[in-house]
Formats: C-alpha cells, sequence, structure tokens
C-alpha cells in the first residue's frame, strides 16, 4: 500500500509522476483560479473549467489527500496554503510553471529518459524526434506556455535585481535570451531613464510584444524592444548592460562558450558605455555550490538541454567566461538557487 502520509517511500516515488500529473492537471484548468471566491463542488468546479464532473472529482480527490486542496463535509472543495500559488494572480505564481513542468517535461522524462540514459543523449529528441526548441516552433499552444513557465521562474530574482542592481550609470539593458521580457519590465519600472532590448527567438518576441501592446503600458512599451535573435549566432549592440538568465545551463560547453562569444563581440562594438565605463555582462544561472537541487539538476539538464550538458561549477563558468574573452570579476549567490556572475570584456 502506498503511505501518503508518511515521509518518503520507494512507492511514494514510483507513484510520483501520477502525483506530479494532477498538479499539472490542476494548474493547466485553472483549479486554483476557479476557487478563488470560495468552496465549490467538484460539479461546479467542472462547469467553470469545462471538465467532465467524475473525472476532476477524482483528480480533486487525489490532490486533497495530497494537501493541495482541501474538502468540507459538502463535499465542496477549497484552496489551500499550497495551492494558493497556482493561482494565477499570486505575486508568487507558479501555475504555469507547474502546467510545463509536469506536462511536457514530464512527458518527456516518462517516455525517454531511459533511452536517453542507454545512448548518452538528451530526452527530448528520444520521446519527441525533436529538441525542445524544435517542439515549440510547432506546438505554439505549449510555446505561450513555455514563456508564462519562464515568466514565473523569473518573477522573484527580477525583483531583487529591480531593487539591489546599481542602474544610474547604465541606459540600456540587453537582455539575452529573455523570453517574454519580464526581467527587463521589472527594472524599466523600477528606473524610468533606462530602455531594454530583449533577444530571443521571433515566435517568442511577437507574442511578447503583442501582450506589451495590450497591456496599454505605453511608457514601458515606448522603453522596451523586442528584438528576433538567433544567440547561436549573434547578438544586439549598444548595451550598457548584458544580462543572459538561465539560458546557458541549457548547453553544453562548447555552445555555452560560443554564446558568451557572440556577447562579447556585441558588447566589444560598442566599447564603452555613456557613463565611460566598460559595459558590463552579468551571467544570471545554477552554480553547483549554491544550488540546493544540485544533485537533481543534471536530469533536468538530460530532459530539455543539449547533449551532454552537465550542472556547473564556480570553476567551470570561469573557464568558459575566460574561454569567451571576459574577465569575472565577482560570483553573488542569490535566491531560487540562482548566482549572479558579474563578468567585463578582458582587457
Amino acid at each position: 500500500m502506498t503511505d501518503w502520509g508518511t515521509g518518503m517511500s520507494l512507492m511514494n516515488l514510483l507513484m510520483g509522476a501520477m502525483a506530479s500529473s494532477a498538479v499539472g492537471t490542476a494548474a493547466e484548468l485553472g483549479i486554483a483560479d476557479a476557487l478563488a471566491d470560495g468552496p465549490a463542488t467538484a460539479d461546479e468546479l467542472a462547469k467553470t473549467v469545462e471538465a467532465d464532473t467524475d473525472s476532476l472529482d477524482s483528480v480533486l480527490q487525489a490532490l486533497t489527500a495530497l494537501g493541495v486542496f482541501t474538502r468540507d463535509a459538502d463535499g465542496r472543495y477549497a484552496n489551500s496554503p499550497m495551492s494558493e500559488p497556482l493561482k494565477s494572480d499570486h505575486p508568487d505564481s507558479v501555475r504555469h510553471l507547474a502546467t510545463l513542468l509536469c506536462g511536457l517535461y514530464g512527458q518527456a522524462a516518462t517516455g525517454g529518459l531511459t533511452q536517453a540514459v542507454r545512448a548518452g543523449t538528451s530526452v527530448m529528441p528520444c520521446t519527441f524526434g525533436v529538441g525542445l526548441y524544435e517542439y515549440l516552433d510547432s506546438h505554439p499552444d505549449t510555446a505561450r506556455i513555455f514563456d508564462l513557465a519562464m515568466q514565473d521562474w523569473t518573477r522573484p530574482i527580477a525583483t531583487l535585481l529591480a531593487d539591489k542592481l546599481p542602474l544610474d550609470d547604465v541606459h540600456t539593458v540587453v537582455d539575452v535570451g529573455g523570453g517574454n521580457g519580464t526581467l527587463l519590465q521589472a527594472l524599466l519600472s523600477a528606473h524610468p531613464h533606462l530602455n531594454g532590448i530583449c533577444a530571443d527567438r521571433p515566435d517568442t518576441c511577437d507574442r511578447a510584444e503583442r501582450t506589451l501592446a495590450e497591456s496599454q503600458q505605453a511608457d514601458l512599451a515606448r522603453r522596451l524592444t523586442f528584438r528576433p535573435t538567433d544567440i547561436l549566432q549573434d547578438v544586439p549592440t549598444g548595451g550598457d548592460l548584458y544580462l543572459i538568465k538561465n539560458v546557458l545551463h541549457d548547453w553544453n560547453t562548447t555552445t555555452s562558450v560560443q554564446i558568451l562569444r557572440n556577447i562579447h563581440t556585441a558588447m566589444t562594438a560598442t566599447p564603452r558605455t555613456s557613463a565611460g565605463a566598460p559595459p558590463k555582462l552579468l551571467i544570471i544561472d545554477p552554480l553547483a555550490e549554491h544550488d540546493s537541487g544540485a544533485a537533481f539538476r543534471n536530469v533536468i539538464k538530460m530532459v530539455v538541454g543539449e547533449p551532454r550538458t552537465r550542472s556547473r561549477s564556480e570553476a567551470d563558468i570561469r573557464r568558459e567566461a575566460t574561454e569567451a574573452g571576459f574577465e569575472v570579476l565577482s560570483i553573488t549567490p542569490c535566491p531560487a538557487d540562482l548566482s549572479v556572475i558579474t563578468c567585463v570584456p578582458a582587457s
């Protein structure tokens, strides 16, 4: 028998995929949002989220047993402290991140991890026949969820950087692989003198640009530019500060160095900032010494990363940065298992 009420056991681990799928289903259907105004029965929820009552009730009972939701004596479900971050408007929302992790990533791992381990390759091609970004190119609905999941992942570090980064002497910030611009929007909102360039895949830029235009934030839309870019080939020039967050950890050393070289080329095309100082690069990525999830990180990289992508240490990132032409000035551990590596072009 599976004992859901006591610590971890082998059976808990074996059933983990079922639990993860149930959480992902609740996130994708928007159950926490539907319960925001108060408790509801399975039938009421099924009408709201357009689902089958009996099937939804089965999932909700399982999630209630896991503590995600609560259920009263009249059979009405309600949010719990655990489900609150599954609400779309929660300040620390992980709704879309849960949908991605429990959906696409979970399907990939379940379908292809064994084959990938045997072959020494990535999981996504074993399951779907293509890598992550090729898959997203042909599945726009999943690509939209991916953008929103990266937004969930970015929000905590964006708030921190907007508050802590010294940006008075910076005029233009370039975010390389910046997704839908969440990090830049936080920086530009906190610092009205800044302009931003978000470089990412064409479809990502198109969705983000339309969303920003629809938000009616005219000042932000004027100062934030989305630049369709293949960062494996080149990077926009003209920045006083360059950022690359949660990007390099999806690529192996060879590709990572190439991306950093492209950034170096862009930075040295404008060798001085408007304040007369050399441009800076902030690499924001997990490093093994400061990563509470380091033991599991390589499995995640196998699922969604390039072949032979592995967790990086401080020594690894210093070596890659140096090979790309940078000098590392500092490495600062931050929340969410990230580190900020500050670099300048080497003399």
